[in-house]
């Protein structure tokens, strides 16, 4: 066996292995998901974008975080206490700051 043939039956097992893991999906594409922080940029506006971001990352998901500061945009999208967690367009969490393992529950669903 060649040294090329070694390392392409190296690769092969590698594909195999991953293709394996919880969570893969072969055909499958992962959309982007769309998550906006709603609020005036207070600690815990900030703490709340962090804890999402940390969520995301952890579920390695194809994200876009977007802070939204206008009182009159976070009013119509029907929130009236921030800081506020909106995902694909829905309010998920508002007057509180969610954990990373209630946002990673969050994304999940959404999904």
């Amino acid at each position: 066996m060649s040294n090329g043939e070694t390392s392409l039956s190296s690769c092969y097992a590698k594909i195999h292995k991953a293709t394996q893991q919880p969570g893969f999906n072969a055909g499958e594409r992962q959309e982007m998901r769309k998550m906006q922080i709603l609020g005036t940029g207070c600690p815990k506006c900030k703490e709340l974008a962090a804890n999402a971001d940390a969520a995301a990352r952890e579920l390695g998901l194809d994200y876009e975080l977007e802070k939204v500061t206008d009182l009159t945009k976070i009013m119509q999208m029907g929130v009236m206490m921030t800081p506020a967690l909106v995902v694909d367009g829905e309010v998920k969490a508002a007057g509180k700051v969610a954990g990373v393992e209630e946002i990673k529950s969050m994304l999940s669903e959404a999904e």
